[in-house]
């Protein structure tokens, strides 16, 4: 780390998605306090991410921290721990630090200005995930939203951008225009039947024999990807599998569209710009889904109410969404020209349209 510069310290404990989901509020940072590195403690292969696209200045994992509960030992983890924090004149930490175990290492560490709260408060004002990390830094932003006037002409909600150069770092990039699905999703209660996610990569290629389709998937997505493929044997297609989150990005980088769920590869996706088609299940879209006049969310109504009603759901009438609903809303999207990021356009099947909250 640079001494010239001071450093401020940011620990998200979230996965991949609600990571993306704090982008713009890292950007509010960034305006905030232009003569600041910044230091990302949390997701360790988004962290990468962020660093590569000069989101962040460097970037440490969140893994293993359950040393900070043993204060006073002689353990070279939390040693390295102050280390890193010590050079930091501020911190943000999104989670609850009831214990206040958080709060006494950044006090130790010589960190008197820092923000501990959780972005799922429920006395912040803001519905949208996007708006509740940005209004968490009010005592240092002076604002609640992302859409508020922050005093600069610098974009709170640009898209990710890797240098030209990075292209060269990952072999065989992808060049002809390119339709990723990814089926899977972090909880099995999000994720539609394999036999509609197979019916649309059928619709996709009946209506145009010459597109190119690639099944994406992480190490949560293996039965996804799996059930998928066993109904797909007579259609090529690729598989992409395998890939850290950096390669992953990079292939996104040459797609048409992208269709999935509330997923991180979605946030991933849609926070690169591509034009992204997303089926919602239990969750929220007014609350998670990601932001973009190139996003379009399908969703029927939804029945369950709370976690103990989704997890004994098991037709999932909420993603039980019609082949043609899907087909048709990708190839409308395909017509578009992509357009700067705003709100997501929602499209539901049903027409009363209540959202109960996953939480």
């Amino acid at each position: 780390m640079s001494p010239s510069l001071p450093n401020l310290l940011i620990v998200h404990p979230g996965a991949l998605g609600d990571g993306l989901l704090a982008l713009p509020a890292l950007r509010v940072l960034q305006i905030t306090f232009p003569g600041h590195r910044l230091i990302w403690f949390g997701h360790k292969e988004l962290g990468d991410v962020l660093v590569d696209t000069k989101e962040v200045h460097q970037s440490y994992s969140f893994d293993r921290l359950e040393f900070l509960a043993n204060r006073g030992e002689n353990d070279s983890n939390q040693e390295k721990f102050l280390s890193i924090v010590r050079g930091c004149d501020r911190a943000i930490c999104w989670f609850e630090d009831a214990d206040g175990i958080w709060r006494s290492w950044l006090k130790t560490a010589g960190i008197q200005n820092c923000i501990l709260r959780s972005p799922h408060d429920p006395t912040l004002l803001n519905n949208h995930m996007v708006d509740r990390y940005v209004e968490i830094l009010q005592p240092w932003a002076r604002t609640t939203q992302v859409l508020c006037d922050i005093e600069t002409n610098v974009s709170t909600t640009r898209h990710l951008v890797f240098p030209k150069s990075y292209s060269l770092r990952v072999p065989s990039p992808i060049k002809e225009p390119l339709i990723v699905l990814h089926a899977g999703s972090g909880s099995r209660y999000k994720c539609a039947s394999p036999v509609l996610w197979a019916s649309i990569v059928n619709g996709l290629m009946m209506a145009n024999p010459k597109r190119k389709i690639c099944l994406v998937g992480g190490p949560a997505d293996i039965d996804s990807l799996r059930n998928v493929q066993g109904l797909l044997t007579h259609l090529e297609y690729a598989i992409l599998t395998g890939m850290d989150l950096l390669q992953v990005a990079q292939y996104l980088r040459h797609a048409q569209l992208f269709i999935g769920h509330d997923s991180g590869l979605s946030h991933l996706a849609a926070s690169l710009g591509i034009p992204s088609v997303l089926l919602f299940g239990p969750t929220d879209p007014a609350k998670w889904a990601p932001r973009g006049t190139h996003v379009v969310v399908i969703r029927k109504f939804c029945h369950c109410i709370g976690k103990v009603a989704i997890a004994r759901c098991t037709d999932k009438p909420c993603l039980s969404i019609p082949q043609h609903e899907v087909l048709a809303k990708v190839e409308e999207v395909l017509c578009r020209v992509k357009a700067s990021v705003t709100y997501p356009t929602f499209e539901c099947v049903d027409e009363d349209f209540t959202v109960p909250c996953l939480g």
